[in-house]
């Protein structure tokens, strides 16, 4: 098994030499603690060694946070510049002819047309769904070109899943049940293959895969079919991670128990704790399960300075939550 580093000391120790590929690993952690930063400090990594990583950015937060205060620095770091290219995410009509080049866009612009020419009163929702309707071919024009992280913006559920080649459609029940309907077989030969193949990653990441879960499916009562949806994402997920032989990292959120507050569940549940083969939980350094462990830091020396630890809640060879380690993040990421 081989290993993307992240460079950062107490992930890569506790993952035995940095993210396995193969497989997927999960780093979840409250809010605001660099979860982000630390995916794109591994995506920037791998770019620095001469490979290519892909982020499908969920929260959409590169293009207005992360690269523009985090491109310079990581590159800085790693002593090579770090292209960054972000593909829009096209939706077409199925069979529609790729010299022609119909996009979903192109499409709604030409329905509105024609309904303000017929008089025909309608909103921008009623036509984003017709959109969704008669175009459910996802593509993304990857460039090929050299060494880059490419950042894909997916904020939307089915356009997520559109991209895993999971053509799906969200409706409300009667008794107001958010609903997934599959209109076709899902295809592994999906858009995020082709780019996967186009670009050569080495790894791919999910930040977050939490976020447009969470948006779509706010209710207990939808947890079918986020269920249904998350197990479909993290099995194409599983598969792009064999055949390639490509190392996936996710991110998510937590559910914390106000009652026994050192109780944190990462959002997914059992389904991601099924795939994720390894998962760290991102913690502030002064959190107490840190200051009563402290004999179990794989790396006791580093807590003066640090800011960070990392725990690993499940790994292969480990019990869960018998080891951490000392992270410090500063203005050039991890370390």
């Amino acid at each position: 098994m081989e290993h993307v580093p992240t460079h950062c000391a107490a992930l890569d120790t506790l993952s035995d030499g940095g993210l396995a590929t193969g497989t997927i690993t999960q780093v979840f952690g409250e809010k605001a603690l660099g979860k982000s930063i630390l995916s794109f400090q591994a995506a920037s990594a791998v770019v620095a060694s001469g490979g290519s990583a892909v982020i499908l950015d969920t929260e959409q937060s590169y293009s207005s946070y992360l690269i523009p205060y985090w491109q310079g620095p990581m590159g800085k770091r790693f002593g090579k510049e770090i292209p960054v290219r972000e593909p829009k995410l096209e939706r077409a009509p199925r069979g529609a002819s790729k010299r022609k080049g119909v996009t979903r866009g192109q499409l709604i612009n030409e329905v509105g047309s024609a309904l303000d020419r017929l008089g025909v009163s309608y909103s921008a929702s009623q036509l984003a769904a017709l959109g969704d309707v008669v175009s459910p071919e996802v593509s993304v024009k990857a460039d090929r070109s050299g060494a880059s992280v490419t950042v894909i913006q997916v904020p939307e559920v089915v356009d997520l899943l559109g991209l895993h080649g999971i053509d799906a459609a969200k409706e409300v029940s009667s008794g107001g049940r958010v609903e997934l309907r599959l209109r076709q077989t899902p295809t592994y030969d999906s858009a995020l293959a082709q780019v996967v193949r186009d670009t050569g990653a080495k790894l791919l990441v999910y930040d977050s895969v939490s976020a447009p879960f969470k948006a779509s499916f706010p209710s207990t009562q939808d947890l079918p079919a986020r269920s249904a949806g998350l197990a479909m994402l993290l099995s194409h997920a599983q598969r792009l991670c064999i055949d390639f032989g490509i190392s996936v990292l996710v991110t998510s959120h937590v559910s914390i128990d106000p009652i026994n507050p050192w109780d944190r569940i990462p959002y997914g549940g059992v389904i991601l704790g099924h795939d994720a083969k390894f998962s760290f939980e991102l913690t502030k350094a002064t959190a107490s399960r840190n200051k009563d462990a402290d004999p179990e830091a794989i790396n006791p020396e580093g807590k003066e300075g640090s800011n960070k630890a990392l725990w690993a809640a499940r790994h292969p060879a480990l019990a869960e939550y018998t080891r951490f380690g000392y992270a410090r993040q500063d203005g050039e990421g991890f370390h």
